[in-house]
């Protein structure tokens, strides 16, 4: 399935963003489309892993909903983090460096969880 290796390269490359000049603000702004990039893929990861597990969402449930549903079904889901980053996802007002602060702590380790998970392993 395309959408795993793109959350795989996505993954890969925030990984890589470590190292990156992060006083330059292309490479911020780069980042933070990466992470919007990759937090859209892991919901889609989300949304295929329940529909597998039997949990029978509707293809067009809201955000939200599909990170309540993933928390209660898998145990690396904190949904703390997953909802901050839903707010992240859709434009923070704070300063690009403290969001991408964020993106390369929690947020990144999150993805990660996800990505090493089961949910997302193709079946």
């Amino acid at each position: 399935m395309d959408w795993q290796r793109d959350f795989q390269e996505h993954i890969q490359l925030l990984q890589q963003a470590e190292e990156a000049d992060l006083t330059n603000p292309f490479i911020c702004h780069g980042i933070v489309h990466l992470f919007q990039e990759a937090f859209d893929l892991g919901l889609m990861a989300f949304r295929e892993a329940l529909k597998r597990d039997g949990q029978g969402l509707a293809a067009m449930v809201a955000a939200k909903e599909l990170i309540a549903a993933a928390y209660e079904q898998y145990l690396f889901v904190d949904e703390d983090i997953w909802l901050a980053m839903l707010r992240d996802r859709h434009g923070s007002q704070e300063a690009i460096e403290a969001q991408v602060g964020r993106i390369l702590g929690p947020y990144q380790d999150a993805l990660a969880a996800l990505y090493d998970s089961d949910a997302a392993a193709p079946r």
